[in-house]
């Protein structure tokens, strides 16, 4: 999706979301959150999701608690962690037992993941809200309620992708791949992300670029099929895809031949977003000149909006190469960008 459509969407949001509409304050809050089609911004990420979550939207509960998890750790936000994951698996269980497919497949994945043994603090707070080890509910209990729940997600969206909906087909292809197991359920999985991304749905084009390049749920990882459907993402505005991209290019993956002018054109496109990871990068591009002409003012330039971001890696990069510079000339010994090099996740 281009920058332009993105930002006339995020203004068709905002307005409804300053109107009192739950599922656009919690739709802006994911946007502030992810820097999708804005900058990004997490006090105004929780300030939506709040709003939409004190009347009772159970998404906005559960991503309220899970941006507490994040915060710094203290007493209050694991309390208020708790306190909003717990009331959104109430609004999940609800919707879930009146049919809600949706609702049945995100009771399945917070249950799933909550049973996994995990030192990740936002996991161990999920599980915690959910009485995980209490007695009475431990691992098995946890699997058998995910499974039920995945059972009747199943059921629920299967008819409506089979009359050709791409986001219950793309649902399906999520339970098949990542819940059920065993390679049947994979290959049922592929089927149904095929249907939703030849539809265009972005979501199942980044799933299946994730799987092609790492080779789950397939024989072996195509980085052919992987670029294809990342693109196909991308272009659409698909955050990670396009973050998959930029590292790629970059050189972020051995199977692919870098490519630095398409590196600089994603990680351009994620920058606008607001990622410090991205622009640290395109500093870097920039200083050592990588597939574009050397420009040290545009490298600073990036290194320092990084830096503003609150990257410490662009603050250090930033010092290494101002050190390096001579400030007569503002030119260095090639050799000592040696030192500087392009980071990836």
């Amino acid at each position: 999706m281009a920058l332009y459509a993105l930002m006339k969407r995020f203004d068709e949001i905002k307005l409804a979301a300053d109107q009192g509409d739950t599922q656009a304050q919690y739709e802006l809050g994911r946007m502030y959150e992810e820097g999708r089609g804005v900058k990004q911004d997490s006090a105004k990420a929780m300030q939506y999701c709040l709003k939409a979550a004190e009347q009772g939207y159970a998404k906005a509960q559960y991503e309220l608690g899970l941006m507490y998890s994040k915060l710094p750790v203290n007493k209050k936000n694991e309390e208020e962690a708790i306190k909003w994951i717990q009331a959104a698996m109430d609004g999940f269980r609800q919707a879930a037992e009146q049919g809600d497919a949706e609702a049945q497949c995100r009771l399945g994945e917070i249950y799933d993941m909550a049973r996994n043994e995990s030192q990740n603090r936002r996991i161990k707070i999920v599980a915690t809200a959910l009485g995980f080890n209490t007695g009475e509910k431990n691992a098995e209990w946890f699997k058998e309620e995910s499974a039920k729940w995945f059972q009747m997600a199943t059921e629920g969206f299967r008819q409506a992708a089979e009359q050709g909906d791409a986001k219950a087909q793309f649902e399906l292809g999520g339970i098949y791949c990542w819940f059920l197991g065993g390679r049947a359920n994979e290959e049922k999985g592929m089927q149904w992300f095929q249907k939703a991304a030849e539809q265009g749905f972005m979501d199942a084009q980044h799933e299946l670029g994730y799987i092609y390049s790492t080779g789950w749920c397939v024989d072996e990882p195509d980085v052919q099929e992987a670029l294809k459907w990342y693109t196909r993402a991308a272009e659409q505005g698909h955050f990670l895809a396009q973050a998959w991209l930029a590292n790629a290019y970059a050189g972020g993956d051995e199977a692919i031949e870098p490519h630095y002018e398409e590196a600089m054109k994603w990680y351009l496109k994620v920058a606008e977003r607001g990622d410090a990871s991205a622009m640290h990068n395109i500093g870097v591009i920039y200083a050592k000149g990588l597939g574009i002409e050397q420009n040290f003012a545009e490298a600073q330039k990036w290194l320092k909006k990084a830096t503003e971001q609150g990257s410490e890696q662009a603050k250090k990069t930033l010092q290494r190469l101002a050190s390096f510079l001579n400030p007569e000339d503002n030119r260095l010994d090639e050799k000592t960008l040696d030192l500087i090099e392009l980071i990836f996740p």
